[in-house]
């Protein structure tokens, strides 16, 4: 349940973040939030590859375990 919860404000802010990257990519002088929000899509995306990859290895161990299960 955390774990779901993590992953959807993290994909709203990366997908936040990809609009106003947009928007100050559209500007010629590039003001510091261009770069300050260019760090956080990369954090942001980090994060969320972590998450989701976290997610997959425990949904694989949790198939493990009741596989073990049904075969006793």
């Amino acid at each position: 349940m955390f774990t779901r919860t993590v992953l959807t404000i993290f994909t709203w802010a990366f997908v936040l973040e990809l609009l106003v990257l947009t928007y100050y990519l559209c500007k010629e002088p590039k003001p510091f939030e261009f770069y300050l929000d260019l760090v956080l899509t990369v954090f942001t995306a980090i994060v969320l590859i972590f998450v989701v990859t976290k997610e997959k290895r425990q949904k694989e161990l949790e198939g493990q375990k009741n596989g073990r299960k049904e075969e006793r």
